[in-house]
């Protein structure tokens, strides 16, 4: 018997120690969310931004953030500033500081919007859409369209006497 975290690990409490780490590392996770949330609204505000609309696409196993642009546009070298924002890593439940442009921060956010409402969006036939950040609001909407293949079967039978449906 192993321990982890000082929880001893025996066949039968191996998947409760998992799901606990797992409960752990999500509310880490969401915690990181809230906190760049305020980071990237607080950046975005210093700097005269009222809007920022982020595109995105994904299909087929493979999703991403098609392009970031902001309102007023002339102020869209902000995107490369370096900002400090908030990560978590498997299996941790720790919350970690990492510099990077706010670009990366805005992504973050967008990513995790998209984890918390529709998580595997970019499977199969995928989604896309925008995500909106109000500034002054301090509001972040998801515009969300999913993509499906629909196939609807008929079949039709007559016989020599009867009308179809009789």
């Amino acid at each position: 018997m192993s321990e982890t975290s000082g929880v001893p690990v025996t066949p039968e409490a191996a998947p409760a120690n998992y799901m606990l780490r797992w409960q752990r590392h999500e509310a880490a996770k969401r915690e990181a969310a809230a906190q760049n949330r305020r980071i990237v609204f607080a950046t975005l505000a210093l700097h005269g931004i009222t809007q920022v609309n982020v595109s995105f696409n994904g299909e087929g196993d493979s999703g991403q953030i098609e392009d970031i642009t902001v309102t007023p546009e002339d102020l869209a070298s902000i995107l490369q500033r370096e900002i400090a924002m908030k990560t978590t890593s498997w299996p941790d439940a720790n919350v970690a500081q990492e510099s990077g442009p706010l670009s990366d921060a805005i992504e973050n956010v967008c990513y995790d919007a998209l984890a918390q409402t529709h998580g595997g969006w970019e499977n199969n036939d995928g989604a896309y859409g925008d995500i909106i950040f109000d500034v002054p609001e301090r509001t972040v909407t998801l515009e969300f369209n999913e993509r499906y293949t629909s196939s609807e079967y008929y079949e039709h039978s007559w016989t020599e006497e009867a009308d179809h449906g009789a």
